[in-house]
């Protein structure tokens, strides 16, 4: 096991949480890894933390730029990578010791692409297992199906490790929120094997004032941009999953909806109803979509707001 796994991990204004991540990264049971710690512009004392670190483990590279985005920032990380398999960790959140060599044992062993595990889910109350205790290998088809029916492949970038020809051409979308989704789907459809192991080894935080918990604003709504995006390419490409890809679309479409409205962003508002109408026809018809998102459509794109939700 002397192939270097490169792990990405952009960082941003995570002081009181960073030291846990990179401690857990570098206390990893594979050793053979290479840790870029790209500090995106912090005004903490999170760079600081990454140099004190860097001074102590010499496969860590510190990377100080301006505040551009978590994008730009795992962009910067791949052009500075050296290793023939890549591993994304956010800055805020952490691994168990054995996930690297988890990944990377099961990739090997079964000549795949990429190697997805399940994580958990943290928060301030409790600790909850994202993931199913399965072993199995599938081709990018399949995996795209399971991302489809939110079964057990989750659409972040991160918890997967990918061998570095997958993202020969790929970039993460620059200054745009939601970007595992402009690419994950694009990922898992290139790699000829994908495993899948019983294990799960991400931590993944939640914490108010991160991205996911940010307050509502227009910057959300790539979210929909890019499902709407993976929606045609799995018309072109994968006509037996459109039922799917649809549900994955309007599922999210129906949210963000209500969240324009609740937000008082009335031209997004606007601009979202009318898409859910748009769309309506291929809701109605779709056999795969449960009773209860097509009635959750239709009173969102068509009846008033205050009928249905309490301001």
């Amino acid at each position: 096991m002397k192939e270097i796994v490169s792990i990405i991990v952009p960082i941003y204004n995570v002081g009181r949480y960073v030291e846990k991540c990179i401690t857990t990264i570098v206390n990893q049971t594979y050793k053979n890894i290479e840790i870029i710690l790209i500090d995106d512009g912090s005004t903490d004392k999170s760079g600081k933390i990454c140099d004190e670190w860097k001074e102590k483990d010499n496969r860590i590279k510190v990377i100080h730029k301006e505040n551009e985005g978590v994008s730009i920032a795992r962009n910067v990380g791949i052009k500075n990578a050296t290793g023939q398999y890549f591993f994304f960790v956010d800055g805020d959140d952490y691994l168990s010791e054995d996930i690297i060599y988890n990944l990377y044992k099961s990739l090997i062993e079964n000549n795949a692409q990429i190697a997805v595990s399940g994580h958990f889910y943290v928060t301030y109350f409790n600790k909850t297992m994202l993931y199913s205790k399965e072993n199995y290998v599938a081709n990018g088809e399949e995996i795209l199906k399971r991302l489809l029916r939110f079964d057990d492949i989750y659409p972040v970038i991160w918890g997967k490790l990918y061998k570095r020809e997958i993202f020969e051409g790929i970039e993460f979308p620059e200054r745009k929120i939601n970007e595992d989704a402009a690419v994950i789907y694009i990922l898992l459809d290139r790699a000829e094997k994908i495993t899948h192991i019983d294990k799960a080894g991400y931590y993944y935080i939640q914490r108010e004032k991160s991205i996911v918990h940010a307050e509502y604003d227009e910057e959300k709504l790539t979210h929909i941009e890019f499902l709407e995006e993976q929606l045609h390419y799995i018309e072109k490409k994968y006509p037996s999953l459109v039922l799917y890809a649809e549900n994955a679309f309007t599922i999210p479409l129906n949210g963000h909806t209500v969240l324009t409205y609740k937000s008082k962003l009335k031209e997004e508002h606007r601009k979202l109803k009318n898409k859910l109408r748009s769309y309506m026809p291929r809701i109605l018809k779709n056999s795969k979509m449960s009773f209860e998102t097509k009635v959750r459509s239709i009173l969102i794109a068509y009846f008033g707001f205050s009928k249905i939700f309490k301001e």
